[in-house]
Formats: C-alpha cells, sequence, structure tokens
C-alpha cells in the first residue's frame, strides 16, 4: 500500500511540473530518461529470474501464458478497456476541455500496464516495492510530458492509481500465506522474465516490440504447477 501511495505521489509530482512548464521539456530528455529506466527494469527482471529454483517451471508458465494470453486478445481487452473509459465521459457536458482528456487517457495509460499488476503483486507477496518505485520514476516523467500538452487534468489520474494498486497489493497479501515459499519464489522468476522484455521495449534496442500484456497470465502458472508437480513426483 506504502509504494502505491508512493505511485500516486509521483504522478502528482511529474503532473504538476508538466503544468506548470508547459513547453519547455525536450523529448530527447524525456527519451534519455525512459531508456535509463528501461534498463534499469531488464536488471530487476534478471534479479528475479535468476532466483528460480525450477527452469521447467519458468519455461512452461512462459509458454502456457503465452497460448493464453494470445488466444484470450488479452492486448485487445485492455485496449477496449482503455476506449470504454474514454467513450464514458465523451461528450459529457461536466467533460469538456482538456481536463477530461487528461484525466482519461492517464488514468488509462496508468491503470492498465502490466507494470501496476506485477508491481501490486511483488510489494503485497514479497513486501518487495523496487518494481513500483521504479513505475512510479517512469510515471512521473510521462505525466510530465502528457500535462505539458494536457493540462492539470493528469495530476488526478493519482485517484485511480492509488485504489487499483492499493487494492491488488492488499489482495496479493491475502493470498500470500496459502501460495508457499516455492510457489512465492517461481511466480517472482516468471514476473522477472516478464520485466526483462518490458524493459527492452522501453530502451527501443529492437523494431520488433513484445506483447507484455498477453503474457500476464505467465504469472499464474506457477501456483498451478507446483502443486501438481509436487504431486506428479511423489506418484513416481
Amino acid at each position: 500500500m506504502i509504494a502505491a501511495l508512493i505511485n500516486a505521489i509521483g504522478i502528482v509530482i511529474g503532473g504538476t511540473l508538466g503544468t506548470l512548464f508547459r513547453g519547455r521539456i525536450s523529448d530527447r530528455f524525456t527519451n534519455t530518461l525512459m531508456a535509463a529506466m528501461g534498463l534499469v527494469i531488464i536488471g530487476l527482471g534478471v534479479q528475479g529470474a535468476v532466483c528460480s529454483n525450477n527452469t521447467l517451471c519458468v519455461v512452461v508458465s512462459m509458454a502456457l501464458g503465452a497460448i493464453i494470453g494470445e488466444l484470450l486478445h488479452i492486448d485487445r481487452f485492455l485496449d477496449g478497456v482503455g476506449d470504454k473509459a474514454m467513450n464514458l465521459f465523451k461528450d459529457k457536458k461536466f467533460a469538456d476541455g482538456q481536463f477530461s482528456e487528461g484525466f482519461i487517457n492517464a488514468s488509462v495509460l496508468f491503470v492498465t500496464g502490466a507494470m501496476a499488476i506485477l508491481g501490486s503483486i511483488e510489494a503485497g507477496i514479497n513486501q518487495n516495492y523496487s518494481i513500483l518505485i521504479t513505475k512510479t520514476v517512469i510515471d512521473t516523467v510521462v505525466a510530465v510530458t502528457m500535462s505539458s500538452a494536457m493540462g492539470v487534468g493528469v495530476v488526478f489520474s493519482f485517484a485511480p492509481v492509488l485504489i487499483w494498486e492499493g487494492l491488488l497489493t492488499l489482495l496479493a497479501g491475502v493470498v500470500s500465506p496459502v501460495l508457499g515459499a516455492e510457489v512465492i519464489t517461481e511466480l517472482s522468476a516468471v514476473g522477472g522474465v516478464v520485466f526483462i522484455g518490458m524493459g527492452i521495449n522501453m530502451t527501443g534496442i529492437t523494431d520488433r516490440k513484445i506483447n507484455i500484456s498477453n503474457l500476464i497470465p505467465a504469472l499464474i502458472i506457477p501456483i498451478i504447477y507446483m502443486p501438481f508437480s509436487a504431486w506428479l513426483g511423489g506418484l513416481f
């Protein structure tokens, strides 16, 4: 919950700075900073991935997770949620002007990203806030650029971010005692692999983007795989 609050504060700070310094922040500065954060995310991903004690679990989780994500078209679903959120307020009198545009666009961007889900789960299960802290830096930079274009509405996107990440963190904390240490370790390792892909996308070192959204189901597989593997091993 603390990390979610810090994330919300970062958005407020970034949005306020962007509003105050409109037109004075260069794209070159923000692009370089985003690439630097991408390298940090790769480092966090490697750190999580190497902690695995069951490489096969990671391989199976990533493969099945990718298949499930592609079959369910999770990326399209998340895009659809964003479109519906924006259309919900479209043409409403109270939503006139750039305030609504900034608030809705920023809220969708900050809430629906895979980093919010992975970071909240890691914070709730392992009390590891590094992912959400890194997301805070990234969101702060993005909030600066968005608010410089769309105004103060971006600042108020902190509210849905705080609610969403706070709820996910609390939920993960509730279920963590049931999962067991081995499952949590492999879940963190799978999340680390996903993070490496996310970091690669952010650095822009390749033209081909990894579809991170469709890899989110991989996080569920270790919860099923590890007990099943233990049961199967007991039979032989």
